[in-house]
C-alpha cells in the first residue's frame, strides 16, 4: 500500500481556494489557514482554528510565524474561512507576526458561502460582494482527483475516518480484540517472561509483514492482534522503527478496527507516520484518538510536542536500527520514546521563537507532502 504525494501548482486565487482541501484533507471552516512557500521543496500548510477569545489572536499569530520561519519558508499566502470580523482579526495578526520574521505575504484572502475578499485590495476593482468561485472545475481538483486524494467535508469526517465502526461491526472488533486477549494470556502461562515479549515482538513482525504484502485490508482478528500486542511497549517500538511512508493506509485500517482501550499504540504510530509525511491533519485527528485512550501515553505526548515546536516533518524521522534498540534496552535506558526536541537557540538577532501553544489553540500542520508553486 502506498502513499503518493500530489503535486499541485497555484496560479490564481481560485487555485489556492481549491488547494486548501487537498492539502489538509478536508474542506475547512472557521479556520485560519498559512501556505508557506519559497524554501524547502515542498510547501507547509498550517490550519488553526479561529481565535474565539481576541486574548489569543496573537498568540495564534506569533506561532504561525514559528513554524513557518522554523521550516525555512520565505513566503506565505493566507487565507480566512469564516465571518469577517473574526477573519480578519486573525489574519492582520498573521500578518504582521510573519512579517516581523521576514516572511513575505503574497496574498490575504477570506472565504465564505463559495465567496472570496482579498483582505489587501484598497482598489474598487474588487467588488465588495466578493468574487464566487467553483473550486470543481479548477485543474488543481481534477488532478487531485485523478491521483485519488479526497477532500472530506470536514475536520470531524476526517476524524470519524479512524473511528471504531458502529453497530454490529463494532460488536464484531470487541469479539476480536477479547479473542486476542484470550490468546496472549495463554501465552504468558506457556512462556517465561525472559521469552514472553519476544514471541509476542516475532508475531507481530510476521503478522505486520504479511499485511504489508498484500492490497487486502486487515482483517478485525489481525488488527485486534497487533493492538493488543503492542500493549508491549517493547513490541511497540520494535513496529515503530520499523514504519515506512507505504504504511500509513494500513494503519488507518487497523486503527479503525482498533477499540478505544487498546487505541493508544496504533493511534500513535499512525499519527507519527501522518506528520512524517507532512499530513498534519491526519496526524493530529490520530492523536485525539490516542489520547481518548490514554491522556498520558508518552509516544502521543512525544509525537504533540513535536508538532507544537513545528519541528519540520522530515527531521522527526525516526534513524534506530533494530539493533540500536535493543542495544537501548540492553543497558535498560529503552523503552521510552526519544527525549523530546528543544526548541533551536535562536541567534544574537534574532527573536526567540514562542513558545507552543496552550490552551484551546488547535493547529493542523505543517502539512509538507505537497508541492505548491505560488
Amino acid at each position: 500500500m502506498s502513499n503518493e504525494p500530489t503535486r499541485l501548482v497555484i496560479r490564481t486565487p481560485d487555485d489556492a481556494i481549491a488547494a486548501v482541501p487537498y492539502l489538509l484533507g478536508f474542506h475547512p471552516s472557521d479556520s485560519l489557514v498559512v501556505l508557506g512557500f519559497d524554501g524547502p521543496a515542498n510547501t507547509c500548510a498550517i490550519r488553526v482554528d479561529l481565535p474565539s477569545d481576541p486574548s489569543t489572536v496573537r498568540l495564534a499569530a506569533d506561532h504561525i510565524a514559528s513554524v513557518i520561519g522554523r521550516n525555512g519558508f520565505r513566503s506565505a499566502l493566507i487565507i480566512g474561512y469564516g465571518p469577517s470580523t473574526r477573519v480578519t482579526a486573525a489574519a492582520a495578526a498573521a500578518w504582521e507576526s510573519l512579517a516581523a520574521a521576514g516572511v513575505r505575504i503574497t496574498e490575504a484572502m477570506r472565504v465564505a458561502d463559495r465567496r472570496w475578499w482579498s483582505l489587501t485590495c484598497l482598489d474598487k476593482c474588487c467588488p465588495p460582494e466578493g468574487r464566487s468561485f467553483d473550486t470543481t472545475t479548477t485543474e488543481i481538483a481534477a488532478n487531485a482527483t485523478y491521483t485519488g486524494h479526497a477532500a472530506l467535508p470536514d475536520r470531524d469526517e476526517l476524524r470519524r475516518s479512524i473511528a471504531p465502526p458502529p453497530g454490529k461491526a463494532e460488536s464484531a472488533v470487541r469479539k476480536a480484540t477479547l479473542q486476542a486477549e484470550a490468546e496472549i494470556t495463554q501465552w504468558s502461562k506457556e512462556s517465561p517472561a525472559d521469552l514472553l515479549t519476544a514471541r509476542k515482538t516475532t508475531k507481530a513482525l510476521d503478522l505486520l509483514e504479511n499485511l504489508r504484502a498484500t492490497t487486502i485490508p486487515p482483517t478485525n482478528s489481525d488488527s485486534a492482534m497487533l493492538s493488543v500486542l503492542m500493549a508491549d511497549q517493547r513490541v511497540r517500538d520494535e513496529i515503530w522503527i520499523r514504519l515506512n511512508s507505504r504504511d500509513i493506509t494500513l494503519w488507518r485500517e487497523i486503527l479503525r478496527r482498533t477499540p478505544t482501550p487498546h487505541a493508544a499504540a496504533p493511534a500513535s504510530l499512525l499519527a507519527f507516520l501522518a506528520y512524517s509525511a507532512g499530513d498534519g491533519s491526519l496526524a493530529n485527528v490520530a492523536l485525539e484518538r490516542a489520547e481518548e485512550a490514554n491522556p498520558h501515553y508518552s509516544l502521543a505526548a512525544l509525537i504533540r510536542a513535536i508538532i507544537a515546536l513545528g519541528v519540520p516533518p522530515q527531521k522527526a524521522r525516526l534513524k534506530l536500527t533494530p539493533n540500536d534498540l535493543n542495544s537501548l534496552y540492553n543497558t535498560g535506558s529503552a523503552a521510552q520514546p526519544p527525549p523530546r526536541p528543544k526548541t533551536p537557540t535562536p541567534a544574537n538577532n534574532q527573536p526567540k521563537p514562542p513558545p507552543p501553544p496552550q490552551g484551546p489553540l488547535k493547529q493542523d500542520g505543517p502539512a509538507a507532502h505537497q508541492r505548491l508553486k505560488p
